[in-house]
């Protein structure tokens, strides 16, 4: 019975630490120092409703990168909020633009670039975007509407 015990706590030492090297590993890493990446929004300043993300990289010699794929996430700065992702697609310079980009709330966020080059090379660059405007006025209605039109309808 001690050496069922003992190979018990075993495979659950090994199935720990196994889990715990695979959460701590990421396909991705910070852009390497030969590598410049940068994040603009649209709408400055940012608010609650469509937004574009672009996403510009260039190489050591500042020369556009092109031939990579980008996607954007978008997180809350706290927890319990679903993230919102968007892919980016190449309009030549270097930069990549969203399609289809949202901030579902006010607040501040942290806006993720994943990029793989063309080369199979992958990492991800993040930034702060702190103080998106929420949109109080239409409760949650992104303002494709002007309040007044409805009246008396």
């Amino acid at each position: 019975m001690r050496q069922f015990s003992r190979g018990l706590v075993l495979l659950a030492v090994v199935a720990v630490l196994t889990v715990g090297v695979a959460c701590g590993r990421s396909a991705s890493s910070e852009a390497p120092s030969n590598y410049q990446v940068t994040l603009a929004v649209e709408p400055s300043p940012a608010a609650v409703g469509p937004a574009t993300v672009t996403v510009t990289i260039r190489d050591q010699d500042n020369a556009p990168v092109t031939g990579a794929t980008v996607e954007v996430e978008g997180n809350m700065s706290h927890a319990g909020m679903k993230p919102v992702f968007a892919d980016a697609h190449h309009q030549g310079d270097g930069q990549y633009v969203t399609e289809g980009f949202e901030f579902t709330m006010g607040g501040d966020w942290i806006l993720t670039a994943r990029v793989t080059l063309a080369d199979g090379t992958s990492f991800e660059h993040s930034e702060d975007l702190p103080g998106v405007h929420g949109d109080d006025k239409h409760n949650g209605d992104h303002g494709d509407h002007d309040d007044h039109e409805d009246a008396g309808h």
